[in-house]
């Protein structure tokens, strides 16, 4: 394999490893792998303030 190719493919698996982490830290909550059981107009309040928290803890800010 071409060192050029390597090298991206090790970038790539950085920015997955993080994600996957990321999605590790939501899972925590329990919101994402359970059933929702309040009323479908809150879901995205409390999914927004779940990341918010993740985001908190991770120490990032960055608004996407």
């Amino acid at each position: 394999m071409p060192p050029e190719i390597k090298e991206e493919n090790q970038e790539k698996a950085k920015k997955r490893i993080f994600v996957e982490h990321v999605i590790r830290l939501i899972k925590i909550f329990g919101l994402a792998r359970e059933r929702f059981r309040l009323k479908d107009n809150n879901y995205q309040k409390v999914i927004l303030t779940i990341c918010g928290l993740v985001r908190l803890r991770i120490g990032s800010f960055i608004l996407v």
